[in-house]
């Protein structure tokens, strides 16, 4: 059964709402664990969902902002330009092996001679995604204040995968010599390469560096459809919290972006990922 919600503005009740998932990995993945998660959600809110999957970061804000989507899955960088152009509202956050933050990581093959970064000088280095956090902004931003390694000298050609599993799979092919990825400790123990990797393969990936921590993947809305909505936004946050309890959504969860729970998030939190940023001359 249906409900309907209508909004302090006098507008038409709501039926259907649009959730947004952003493309961590293979569309094809996200699409399917994606629909899985709306037909939770629309089992237990009662409410219409349709899943919108996008094509990469930006589509995703961007949709955000035209109100195609009524809530999001936004990585950190994502979020804070969703924030400046869309008017975004964060709500959630995700939690990863007992942590709410990630950490940027470079690997490399293991049975290549690359033991530390200063081995990578002029190899070939891919990056996820331009608007990436973990692989690409924050990265970037922490060779260079941490190390004094500024990328765009420092390495030889530069790619864009696309996506995390497209990344490790690069790196693991000898189609690039290092990649920036995302790690869930700061000893590089476990991340991308050990979610999207099985076997054998986990070992000949060596990880060379882990950046510091930052606040990782949100779930967002924007200020406008909280403002006219609220009484969704609010019913939507209690069921992401209690989804972490629930082994069936704990399982959707893990499915969909290898998260465990969600716990509440302030805007404040992600000024380091802000900071990344303008360091890089990004904006925000």
């Amino acid at each position: 059964m249906l409900f309907l919600v209508t909004p302090l503005t006098g507008k038409p009740p709501k039926t259907e709402i649009a959730m947004g998932f952003n493309p961590a990995e293979n569309a094809e993945a996200v699409e399917t664990n994606g629909k899985v998660f709306s037909d939770y959600y629309q089992s237990k809110m009662g409410i219409k969902v349709k899943t919108f999957i996008a094509t990469d970061y930006t589509a995703l804000i961007e949709a955000l902002r035209s109100g195609r989507v009524d809530f999001a899955f936004l990585p950190p960088f994502s979020f804070v330009k969703a924030e400046e152009i869309a008017g975004a509202k964060v709500l959630l956050k995700c939690v990863r092996k007992g942590k709410a933050v990630l950490y940027s990581a470079i690997i490399t093959r293991r049975d290549k001679n690359y033991l530390k970064l200063e081995d990578l000088k002029g190899k070939n280095i891919a990056w996820v995604d331009p608007s990436s956090t973990s692989g690409h902004i924050f990265a970037k931003a922490s060779l260079k204040q941490k190390k004094g390694i500024d990328a765009d000298k420092f390495f030889g050609k530069q790619i864009f995968a696309g996506a995390h599993d497209a990344l490790v799979l690069a790196v693991l092919n000898g189609t690039v010599d290092a990649g920036a990825t995302f790690s869930n400790d700061a000893e590089g123990i476990d991340g991308s390469w050990t979610q999207f990797l099985k076997g054998d393969d986990v070992k000949k990936i060596r990880v060379i560096y882990v950046s510091e921590p930052f606040t990782g993947d949100t779930m967002a809305t924007s200020k406008k459809f909280a403002a006219e909505y609220p009484e969704i936004v609010d019913k939507t946050v209690k069921l992401m919290l209690e989804m972490g309890k629930d082994p069936k959504g704990k399982q959707i969860l893990k499915d969909l972006y290898h998260v465990d729970s969600l716990i509440p998030a302030k805007t404040e939190e992600f000024n380091s990922v802000r900071d990344a940023a303008k360091f890089l001359n990004l904006g925000s």
